[in-house]
């Protein structure tokens, strides 16, 4: 029985627990798609009710030499950086690691009333929203898209299985003039996650 264990959990099929036991995985799959020309769709939406997008930071920070790179700003330059865990029922499924220019963040507060630097801060719909509430329009993303074994953090997280690599994409948002709006990083699991794309012919 122990080894039958073992074998399913090589394969990402089950987790143990301390303390609770052997728990099935949920295999589901979680579309990470998204296009700034439209309403970006709330989580649940896409991925089903039982759902949720929890904050856990929320803050101005100075930015480093890859973010100040993926921005077109300046090394520590003013930005907002935000930290998100995505949720599938009970399991975390994506980290997102986000970063706005200072300007823009203080922008979306001035002329919305909603503060992305506030991780307590009230959604009232999604960002690119706020955005165009703001005046700006994104216009374009551009997605890096590659793979690698997930680092302990990650792993722990995220209770990924041994052998199990993280999907990571590198989003950054631009206005029609090319203007970097916003950079993402996004962590998930790779048994799980699928990107989706439409591109115009």
């Amino acid at each position: 029985m122990r080894s039958a264990v073992s074998a399913l959990a090589n394969e990402g099929l089950v987790t143990p627990l301390s303390g609770v036991g052997t728990v099935v995985r949920d295999l589901g799959t979680v579309d990470m798609h998204s296009q700034p020309g439209d309403a970006h769709p709330a989580w649940g939406s896409t991925t089903g009710d039982d759902s949720k997008i929890e904050t856990v930071e929320a803050s101005y920070d100075v930015a480093n030499h890859e973010v100040a790179q993926r921005l077109g700003i300046g090394r520590g330059d003013r930005v907002v950086h935000r930290v998100r865990r995505y949720y599938k029922g009970r399991h975390i499924v994506l980290l997102h690691d986000q970063w706005l220019p200072g300007e823009v963040g203080a922008r979306i507060h001035s002329e919305t009333g909603y503060d992305p630097a506030d991780k307590d801060a009230h959604e009232r719909t999604d960002l690119y929203s706020f955005m165009r509430e703001a005046g700006y329009q994104p216009a374009q993303t551009t997605e890096r898209v590659s793979t690698r074994m997930p680092d302990p953090d990650e792993r722990d997280v995220m209770s990924i299985p041994p052998g199990v690599p993280v999907l990571i994409t590198l989003r950054t948002t631009r206005d029609a003039s090319q203007i970097e709006l916003e950079t993402s990083t996004f962590v998930a699991t790779g048994d799980r996650a699928e990107q989706t794309y439409t591109v115009a012919m």
